[in-house]
């Protein structure tokens, strides 16, 4: 995806490692995670320039965590197959909240599976989920990560963890660009009823499922030229 984007004068692209990176691994919440995040981008850059921030899935629910901590140090967030969080009050896991209730269930037992089940066992059935519509699937070796932050990643930053997103992207639509895979129902008819209901207007990327940065890695980057474009 780099190799495809335009050079851009005193462009930097950072790809930080959130489960290998102290500050940013999955011990934190998503409070002090976006705050850690952002204190982080500071001390890289020093605000001499405009900041983009792409996240895919889970990372578009952190990078969307950071754009709300600290609206002013984004130029603009590219977020990709991401879920603005349960359309309720509650600002974390209350057991009242069914649907809250079931992803934590959820959420809980594939934080055990990461933890303790054989790892080509728990790819296997991870990529099986309904989810991700059988696009394509990133090749993962149980070496590159540690598993116990893995785990805490399913329950620290699940969704049944997430406040609901949807006022802060109403108010920062102008920042962000949306995208949805075209087979990936789920978050398409959630796209269409956020541009309905906040005005947030989203690209759906042809023939891809939720796996969008993997099915279709040139619709990215063209949404990464446009806003690179923005910058010059």
């Amino acid at each position: 995806m780099k190799a495809s984007l335009p050079p851009v004068s005193n462009l930097r692209i950072y790809t930080p490692d959130y489960f290998k990176d102290e500050e940013l691994n999955s011990v934190h919440g998503f409070d002090q995670w976006a705050e850690n995040f952002n204190d982080w981008v500071y001390d890289e850059t020093k605000n001499t320039g405009r900041n983009v921030i792409v996240g895919y899935s889970l990372g578009g629910r952190l990078a969307l965590q950071a754009l709300a901590q600290n609206p002013t140090q984004w130029f603009k967030a590219l977020l990709i197959s991401t879920n603005p969080g349960f359309n309720d009050n509650l600002r974390h896991f209350d057991p009242s909240s069914e649907q809250r209730r079931q992803r934590w269930l959820s959420d809980s037992y594939w934080a055990e599976e990461f933890l303790k089940a054989p790892w080509d066992m728990v790819m296997r059935n991870w990529n099986a989920q309904p989810v991700f519509g059988g696009g394509s699937e990133p090749v993962r070796l149980e070496k590159d990560y540690n598993r116990e932050f893995l785990s805490l990643a399913l329950t620290r930053w699940s969704l049944a963890e997430q406040q609901n997103m949807r006022n802060i992207l109403s108010a920062l639509r102008q920042k962000v660009m949306w995208m949805v895979g075209e087979k990936d129902e789920k978050f398409v008819s959630m796209s269409q009823n956020m541009h309905h209901e906040l005005g947030l207007d989203f690209d759906i990327a042809p023939d891809a499922s939720h796996r969008v940065l993997f099915d279709r890695p040139r619709e990215v980057a063209e949404k990464i030229k446009q806003i690179l474009q923005q910058l010059s």
